[in-house]
Formats: C-alpha cells, sequence, structure tokens
C-alpha cells in the first residue's frame, strides 16, 4: 500500500510542504511545516524522470520526496545528526550525510529548524 503523505522542500516559501494522498484526486497540499514534527514509516523516493529534466534543463523541479504514514507536531530531539541529503547532480537517490549510504529502510524522520533528521 502507498504510503499516505509525502514531503518536499518548497523552495518558494521556504519551507517543507506535506501533501495527502486523496482519493481520486491525488497528492493535494494539506501543511507547510518548518520545525518541531515527527513523521512515522518514512521511505525516501526520487523520480527518475524527473531527475533527468533536472539534469537535461538545468532547472529545479519537484521530484524527490519523503514518503511516510503520519505525521504530528511535537517536541522531539533527534538521537543522531544525521540527515538525509539529496542533490540530484551529485547522487541518484537519498543518502546518510555521514555515511553517503543509500537510504533503503524506513525511518523515523524529524523535522527540526527548517531541516531533516534521521531517528
Amino acid at each position: 500500500m502507498a504510503k499516505r503523505f509525502r514531503l518536499y522542500r518548497n523552495l518558494h516559501k521556504g519551507c517543507f510542504s506535506v501533501q495527502e494522498y486523496i482519493k481520486g484526486k491525488g497528492y493535494r497540499v494539506v501543511d507547510h511545516i518548518e520545525d518541531g514534527f515527527l513523521m512515522t514509516n518514512c521511505t525516501f523516493k526520487v523520480y527518475e524522470s524527473g531527475r533527468q529534466k533536472v539534469l537535461r534543463d538545468v532547472q529545479k523541479n519537484v521530484h524527490a520526496y519523503v514518503q511516510f504514514d503520519n505525521y504530528a507536531k511535537m517536541d522531539i530531539v533527534s538521537k543522531t545528526n544525521e540527515q538525509p541529503y539529496y542533490n540530484p547532480y551529485k547522487v541518484d537517490s537519498f543518502v546518510s550525510s555521514t555515511t553517503q549510504e543509500k537510504l533503503t529502510e524506513e525511518y523515523n524522520v524529524v523535522v527540526k529548524q527548517n531541516q531533516l533528521y534521521l531517528c
């Protein structure tokens, strides 16, 4: 079953946008978040066709997401400083900021000061 929500960095608003899947309509933006949120059962997804368009046109577009089941506002501290990293010009998928290994499992993710941290 597909994840109910997905998150992407909104460059125009300087925050993250949350989209929710609505049956019959697809994904729609339902929230904007910057700080103090926990997202559960997150997976990281890069749409390769969108990445190729970025590489070809050298123009940013939304093609990479954090997909997840639920999110909630709460004061939580990440136990690590490990962050997911993605740059379409340098890597083809999300990787760990510390190990540079692909993020292939499910993680819990904290949004703190407009940054993502793995829990």
